[in-house]
């Protein structure tokens, strides 16, 4: 039997085994997060309890500020966010090279709810993540808007954002912005071509928490996470393909 062929033999049995083991595990309720963060635990703790419970959450923008708003600290914030990113990641390289998670939902970032503290598939409405493809990495959230569009207004930076919040702009005039233009300073911020372990997170929970501070209201901030999250994908799967990963036909 050759090598190929007994890898591909394997390969599922291994996938199998690994799926039977997970099974029954939970991911973290939010409001465990909350809860804890509350409580007063350090924020080392927390992270740990969430890294522990190999859970992700597919947080929009705004939930980050209602988050902070709960008790959680931006270091805690910030992992939420460097988790997210880094699922995305790696389910883009899977959509390059052609493999999956399949329908295993608690394999994926959690949908949330953080008005009413509620997370989870069967929880928060939310399309199966196996309903995505091919339009997009298998577990990207329905929210984000992927393929980006084609920026036609050219670049905006987060100050441009606060900038144009602080002059008077309404929401839908910065979300238009937004969403026609390519973020600097957060995308691709470790290049297309770097081998590296984890991507490099541009845009950071606590900077979204903060930006409310500075009078970015909630619809954009969804917005400007989406357009994050999208146009990281896209530099990433460019990225992969630069790396030699075959090209999704």
């Amino acid at each position: 039997m050759s090598l190929r062929l007994t890898t591909i033999l394997v390969f599922p049995l291994v996938l199998n085994s690994c799926a039977t083991l997970d099974s029954p595990r939970k991911p973290m309720p939010i409001t465990e997060v909350v809860k804890l963060s509350k409580s007063g635990a350090e924020s080392s703790l927390v992270i740990q309890r969430i890294r522990d419970s190999r859970t992700t959450y597919a947080l929009r923008g705004s939930d980050f500020t209602k988050l902070k708003a709960n008790g959680v600290a931006d270091p805690v914030l910030d992992y939420l966010q460097q988790s997210f990113v880094d699922n995305l990641d790696l389910y883009t390289r899977y959509w390059v090279t052609g493999e999956g998670l399949g329908g295993c939902s608690f394999c994926y970032p959690q949908p949330v709810d953080v008005d009413t503290l509620e997370s989870g598939y069967g929880e928060v409405p939310a399309t199966p993540p196996g309903q995505y493809l091919p339009d997009k990495p298998q577990g990207t959230p329905g929210w984000v808007p992927y393929p980006p569009k084609v920026p036609s207004a050219g670049q905006i930076s987060l100050s441009d954002i606060e900038q144009m919040a602080k002059d008077g702009a309404s929401d839908a005039q910065i979300i238009e912005r937004i969403n026609h233009s390519r973020l600097t300073q957060v995308i691709g911020v470790g290049g297309t071509s770097a081998i590296r372990t984890q991507p490099v997170v541009g845009l950071s929970g606590s900077e979204l928490a903060g930006l409310y501070g500075e009078g970015v209201r909630y619809p954009v901030l969804d917005a400007l996470q989406g357009q994050f999250l999208a146009q990281f994908i896209e530099v990433e799967r460019l990225r992969y393909m630069n790396l030699g990963k075959a090209p999704m036909k």
